[in-house]
């Protein structure tokens, strides 16, 4: 977690390039709470890309699921028919291909989540700096490992 030069408004102060040890217990944990909830916008990005992406994935997932549960008969969905275009694959194995991107995207956003919702309120049971720190070292870390389990990064 960043330790210097904090910028964050608590109650009516703003406390402007504070090292965190500084910072009144409040804005301590208010400052930890932040940076667990930017590094798990900055995973979420990472994992999702941009938004529209995380939309063209969906709509991907939801064509290969309706395909695969109507046996993989009928026309193939165009986002299915974009997979095989691009790979040369068969509609089976990209079908097979968006899901399991697909399975990989749902675990790391509902990791990130977890790690993120957890560490946000153990944050608010902190009564130290020291605690404060470790709790969003902890979720931070966390937050991090479900991007590298999915990008591999």
């Amino acid at each position: 977690m960043q330790k210097t030069f904090l910028n964050v408004v608590y109650g009516e102060i703003n406390y402007n390039g504070f090292e965190f040890e500084a910072l009144p217990i409040g804005a301590a944990l208010l400052v930890a709470q932040q940076q667990i909830e930017q590094a798990a916008d900055q995973a979420l990005a990472a994992v999702l890309g941009d938004p529209l992406r995380a939309i063209e994935n969906q709509l991907a997932e939801s064509e290969a699921k309706a395909f695969k549960q109507a046996g993989y008969a009928g026309e193939v969905p165009l986002t299915v028919q974009a997979v095989v275009d691009a790979q040369g694959l068969e509609p089976i194995e990209a079908t097979e291909s968006i899901l399991q991107e697909a399975q990989s995207w749902h675990a790391a956003v509902c990791s990130i989540r977890a790690a993120r919702l957890k560490g946000g309120v153990e944050v608010l049971k902190a009564t130290t700096h020291a605690q404060a720190e470790a709790y969003a070292d902890t979720a931070i870390n966390a937050i991090r490992a479900s991007v590298a389990a999915v990008t591999g990064a």
